[in-house]
């Protein structure tokens, strides 16, 4: 009888968000090494009808590479499965995003693919929150 109580509980606790830090974790590390790559390339050119415009993304590119980072600590740190971990990880993972969504004219097939890592992440994230919260009585 004490053995069957002591197997429910640990049934019914979830336990860490291990793929979401992964995803995270992943994601932000393509966005670091893809982010540093922009920073030492030449300025894009852009054709329009009134003539052709190079574009800098210079500074972009070095807040990506700061976001990037915090979204590879954020998912590291999620690998605990510490309390404040899960919305420090969705609070990084959402300027992320837009900003992945902001460079999609410039790297569109990488940017669509973290966006994408990173949306599961949060989803992922907002399940297991969900799920921890249901528990707590």
């Amino acid at each position: 009888m004490g053995s069957a109580g002591v197997a429910d509980a640990g049934a019914a606790r979830p336990g860490r968000p291990l793929l979401a830090a992964g995803l995270l974790a992943g994601a932000g590390l393509v966005d670091v090494l893809a982010a540093w790559a922009h920073t030492t390339r030449d300025a894009f050119a852009v054709e329009t009808a009134q003539g052709v415009y190079l574009v800098d993304i210079t500074g972009w590119a070095w807040l990506h590479v700061a976001i990037g980072a915090a979204v590879t600590v954020a998912g590291l740190l999620t690998l605990t499965g510490r309390r404040g971990t899960v919305p420090l990880a969705i609070s990084c993972a959402v300027p992320a995003i837009l900003v992945d969504l902001l460079l999609v004219p410039y790297a569109p097939i990488r940017s669509v693919l973290v966006v994408a890592l990173d949306g599961a992440a949060v989803r992922l994230l907002l399940r297991y929150r969900r799920a921890v919260r249901a528990r707590v009585p």
